[in-house]
């Protein structure tokens, strides 16, 4: 481990817990990247294997964790024994919650004896160097879900002086209904200790579980996503607008595919149809070109891999989404936040799925499913390979520069938030002695 002589940064430090996917890292990375400008030393912390796997898969977010720097410290703390007892924790406090336990004494002694196991063997896997500022005051950045947890009470009481707060897992907008005003919410209470920070005041009403994210100690943030604020995008923007029109100079046309595996949204013979419609779409319209496969952090199926074997135009990537979408001509997006990520880079979106065949979180337009991404006005829908024949032939006809109408203001209100995010943390900070 390295040793950091400077007191003065050992007391400024962030300690960020990692444990569902690159999407984690990719949020808050913005944040931590500013931190570090302003000394404070970042500790990364992997709670499970499959986290650290999901980031070594993003080209970008592995150079940062692994870059020499005298601010950054990683941990992997996952491990298969671990990471079981850590999940058999968390279903054991739910049912607490659920069942009551607490309220049951013939029950409630072997519950409090359980959680004392399970927290000792949690902290027993820490790193030493982290626990040994339990004194200190820091700041504690984790995916909101942690908040249901048990770990997270346990680290507030071992790290009583520290400041937490909580993100989401990407920039996906929660929001079901965009017709609602909001007014501007500002910080209540700056002093909290807990902090949720999310992209839109309409998003908390559909994520509110009536539990720990009512909390009112939990106050809440609505910054936008640090990731869409114009310092963070300004320089990717511009070479993305040199790429794109040097069309004439090329001989192939580059796409991205921002791909989504089977799971709860869709099934595998759904993924297998989306896959075989772009190919066949693309091989139908246009007749060079390069097709970037950029799976979901979560995607496990190998549909594209057999595909990319068959095609040598074909490639699946690990770039991160801002590197390559400064070098493709346009997206075509099966219902990914990504959409959003491509849209404020400026390049043509393409969203391909039919929301009425699988309309988990799809929102009801009328008598049909529509996505949050088409209702924003990000993207060119397509609902199947006819139509995504269609809109191809459309951009081809721009020179793939085929501008939508404005978007939605609740859009365009994420944006503006995006920008101003430095001065809400600073706020908290400076009111905090930070």
């Amino acid at each position: 481990m390295r040793h950091i002589p400077n007191s003065h940064i050992e007391n400024k430090t962030v300690i960020t817990f990692l444990s569902g996917s690159a999407g984690e890292l990719d949020w808050v990375l913005p944040i931590l990247d500013y931190l570090s400008k302003k000394n404070f030393n970042i500790n990364i912390v992997f709670l499970t294997r499959h986290a650290r796997v999901s980031v070594e898969r993003n080209s970008m977010l592995n150079n940062y964790i692994s870059k020499k720097n005298i601010h950054l410290e990683v941990y992997l703390c996952g491990g298969y024994l671990a990471e079981k007892i850590e999940r058999f924790g968390y279903l054991a406090h739910r049912a607490a919650i659920k069942l009551k336990l607490q309220n049951k004494p013939a029950v409630k002694f072997f519950y409090n004896l359980l959680n004392k196991i399970f927290k000792k063997i949690f902290f027993l896997g820490l790193p030493l160097k982290i626990l040994n500022l339990q004194t200190q005051r820091c700041l504690f950045f984790s995916e909101y879900p942690s908040l249901r947890r048990p770990r997270d009470q346990w680290l507030k009481e071992k790290f009583h002086n520290s400041l937490f707060f909580y993100c989401p897992h990407s920039p996906h907008i929660y929001a079901e209904n965009l017709s609602i005003k909001y007014k501007d919410f500002k910080i209540k209470n700056a002093k909290s200790r807990s902090f949720l920070l999310l992209g839109h005041p309409a998003d908390y009403p559909v994520l509110n579980d009536g539990e720990c994210l009512s909390d009112p100690d939990l106050e809440k943030i609505y910054i936008g996503h640090p990731k869409y604020s114009n310092s963070w995008l300004q320089d990717r923007r511009e070479k993305s607008k040199k790429f794109r029109i040097s069309l004439s100079t090329r001989n192939k046309i580059n796409i991205l595919v921002l791909s989504r595996g089977s799971g709860s949204y869709l099934d595998k013979t759904y993924h297998t149809e989306l896959a075989e419609s772009v190919v066949g779409a693309i091989n139908t319209k246009i007749e060079n070109y390069n097709l970037f496969i950029k799976k979901h952090p979560r995607e496990e199926d190998v549909y594209w891999d057999s595909l990319a074997d068959k095609f040598s135009s074909i490639s699946i990537i690990d770039d991160h989404i801002y590197d390559i979408s400064t070098s493709v001509d346009f997206v075509i997006s099966i219902w990914s936040s990504g959409a959003m990520d491509c849209y404020a880079m400026g390049v043509p979106v393409i969203e391909l799925y039919d929301p009425n065949r699988f309309s988990k979180q799809q929102l009801l337009d009328g008598e049909n499913y529509t996505t949050i991404y088409r209702k924003l006005g990000v993207v060119l829908p397509a609902n199947n390979k006819k139509e995504l024949e269609e809109v191809i032939e459309s951009l081809i006809k721009n020179n793939f520069d085929l501008a939508l109408a404005k978007p939605h203001p609740l859009y365009s209100d994420v944006i503006e938030r995006s920008n101003d995010w430095q001065m809400t943390l600073d706020k908290i900070l400076s009111v905090n002695s930070f």
